[in-house]
């Protein structure tokens, strides 16, 4: 479940992750009248910036036309199943994963002693 899912029945404002990819890392101030920069990455010269759900669309086209950006993504959050029977899936697999290389690592130790 997404956090969007979560609120589908609230009338908190719904919104969508955008990736953007800038040529100039000075220019990513100009990004603000669009929505809410998170997160701002000076090595990969990116920043997170959450926009209105309804008009993503809208907003990615019009951030596609600055002359200082590269690319826009869509964020993939809404993709990502947060259910806890999920987790507890992941979990449980990355635990047989672990006893399995454990037991391996016995058996070769004990290989070697002898």
């Amino acid at each position: 479940m997404s956090i969007n899912h979560d609120l589908a029945n609230t009338s908190l404002t719904k919104r969508q992750g955008l990736i953007v990819y800038l040529n100039s890392i000075n220019s990513q101030f100009k990004l603000r009248r669009y929505g809410d920069i998170v997160y701002f990455s000076k090595k990969n010269a990116y920043c997170v910036l959450y926009v209105d759900q309804k008009e993503a669309d809208k907003t990615i086209n019009a951030i596609k036309q600055l002359d200082f950006v590269k690319d826009v993504q869509k964020s993939s959050d809404d993709e990502i199943d947060l259910s806890s029977k999920h987790i507890e899936e992941q979990i449980t697999e990355l635990a047989t994963e672990a006893e399995k290389k454990l037991l391996d690592e016995q058996e070769q130790n004990t290989d070697y002693l002898l």
